[in-house]
């Protein structure tokens, strides 16, 4: 089960939020049998790879939380209850709270109801636990859904962010420094789908220059559904800079040119900013 965050709080944009976060976990879990369903609330996956699954998804923006839950096709509340019992006697604890979330509102019982019926089930069946809402050793939470009811324990932290994509598409200027590209990581966890321009000067750049480059782009495109790099050859403008431009501005015209080059690339791929 995926929570959204922050992405709930778009009201108007939510519907193309969600589609486009479920189309980029769609590409990233291509080689994957999974199932995806989805409401303004959560998302759902069903798949049998539950380890590599998560690890795929712990690189897709627009996730805050991920859990794996296990789904109970009941809402009878003794059933439930003996479902969890099941559950949590594969576990070690001493201390336990159950938190319920109804997020059907017609269900009979408020949700302080259900977490006490469900903790008097566990209390009454298992020796030697007491319950501790400030810090318990086990946390169950429990949330009572319209067709079903899903239960679930550890939480695995999301990146976060928007989904890529849905602010738009932009170009990277991308070296073999640090600051490039966490500078596209960042515009991509705000939902920027990017391209990436790197600038070669052979001779005076190394082919293992370009290489770590391309190695940076790899990095960043698990985050992206991939990553295009336009190459570009620069050796010939640099040369003609260094002959006719005096020395102090050297670097401030090379820097414009590869500023007009990029806007030119980044208007062709349909982009709307350079990041750098």
């Amino acid at each position: 089960m995926i929570k959204y965050g922050e992405l709930s709080t778009k009201k108007d944009n939510i519907g193309y939020f969600l589609v486009t976060l479920k189309n980029n976990i769609e590409v990233a879990l291509k080689n994957y049998d999974c199932k995806i369903t989805y409401d303004k609330s959560r998302m759902f996956i069903e798949t049998d790879n539950f380890d590599e699954v998560i690890e795929v998804l712990q690189n897709i923006f627009g996730i805050h939380e991920i859990v794996i839950s296990y789904k109970i096709e009941t809402k009878d509340i003794e059933e439930i209850g003996n479902e969890v019992l099941k559950l949590v006697q594969k576990k070690e604890f001493k201390t336990f709270k159950v938190v319920t979330k109804r997020s059907d509102k017609t269900y009979p019982l408020t949700s302080m109801e259900i977490s006490k019926k469900i903790g008097a089930t566990l209390l009454k069946n298992i020796s030697n636990i007491s319950v501790d809402v400030h810090n318990p050793d086990l946390e169950i939470n429990v949330e009572i859904r319209r067709n079903e009811t899903l239960v679930y324990f550890e939480r695995i932290k999301g990146s976060g962010g928007y989904p890529v994509g849905v602010q738009g598409k932009g170009l990277l200027m991308l070296s073999g420094g640090i600051d490039s590209p966490v500078a596209g990581y960042l515009a991509m966890k705000r939902g920027v789908k990017l391209e990436c321009i790197y600038f070669e000067s052979p001779p005076h750049t190394s082919e293992e220059a370009k290489n770590k480059v391309l190695a940076l782009a790899k990095k960043l495109s698990s985050y992206n559904n991939g990553m295009k790099v336009h190459v570009v050859n620069f050796t010939k403008i640099q040369e003609e800079i260094y002959k006719n431009i005096p020395h102090d501005y050297l670097v401030t015209i090379m820097r414009r040119m590869m500023y007009r080059i990029s806007a030119i690339i980044s208007k062709r791929s349909n982009g709307h900013i350079l990041v750098n």
